[in-house]
């Protein structure tokens, strides 16, 4: 006969302590699984808005919030920039206007029509943009693209006071009538006077009463010098002459 081996009891209380080691380590490991999954995956999804992204800058971004939101309970960006996202291949900025010509003339042939149009032509609205200083992206003020294109875009609301504003003088918001002027006659003109004081000095004498728009073809107005101006950033020869006090068709 084989004896069978005798069995070994373990006292209940080392059972408990086996049994809780076995578990504390599971639940450990899991926590560091779950811990990964949430500051990789889901937390950074709930966060940005987005599918969840692990790899690369953008990832280290959205880690670097969702800790920051875990640990002071208020919902944070880090990293993030306050300007203006641009886009690389046509340098146009998000949510605004194009910061360049093309978009500024688009945007005011469109606001600024009829009795309240700004520019001939489109031609002639690019010739005297090259003129412009770029500002600042929200100017509401200065002899800027900038500032014109802000108000090019508040005249879809309001074209009898904007599109002044707006167009090749500026009309008192976007630099003074005599500015927007002179800063396009140095360029498209710039035989025209000696520098640039000269012509503010010779514009302060135009007669300015009248509000200018792309009709202004005739009259000793400073308006009518204004079109003949923006004519002459396609066509120097022909129209840099009628900018001046002796202008054939501005008498």
């Amino acid at each position: 006969m084989h004896r069978r081996a005798p069995r070994v009891l373990l006292p209940a209380s080392l059972l408990l302590a086996l049994t809780a080691g076995g578990c504390f380590k599971n639940d450990g490991g899991d926590t560091g699984d779950d811990s990964d999954a949430t500051l990789g995956g889901t937390t950074a999804a709930a966060s940005t808005g987005g599918a969840p992204n692990t790899t690369g800058s953008d990832s280290t971004a959205t880690t670097a919030t969702t800790v920051t939101t875990a640990e002071t309970g208020t919902p944070t960006t880090t990293g993030a920039t306050t300007e203006p996202a641009t886009s690389s291949e046509s340098g146009e900025t998000t949510g605004l206007p194009a910061e360049d010509c093309e978009g500024y003339c688009a945007l005011i042939e469109t606001n600024c029509g009829g009795s309240f149009t700004q520019y001939g032509s489109p031609e002639m609205c690019l010739g005297a943009c090259a003129a412009y200083e770029p500002g600042t992206p929200g100017d509401i003020m200065g002899n800027t693209l900038a500032c014109r294109i802000y108000h090019a875009t508040v005249a879809a609301d309001a074209d009898d006071t904007h599109c002044t504003h707006a167009g090749p003088g500026g009309d008192m918001a976007c630099g003074s009538n005599c500015e927007g002027f002179c800063a396009i006659a140095d360029q498209a003109c710039p035989d025209a006077w000696p520098d640039n004081d000269a012509c503010i000095v010779a514009c302060a004498g135009f007669d300015a009463s009248e509000p200018y728009d792309a009709s202004d073809i005739g009259g000793d107005t400073l308006a009518c010098r204004i079109y003949h101006l923006t004519a002459a950033t396609i066509d120097p020869a022909t129209h840099c002459p009628h900018i001046k006090g002796d202008s054939a068709p501005c008498m």
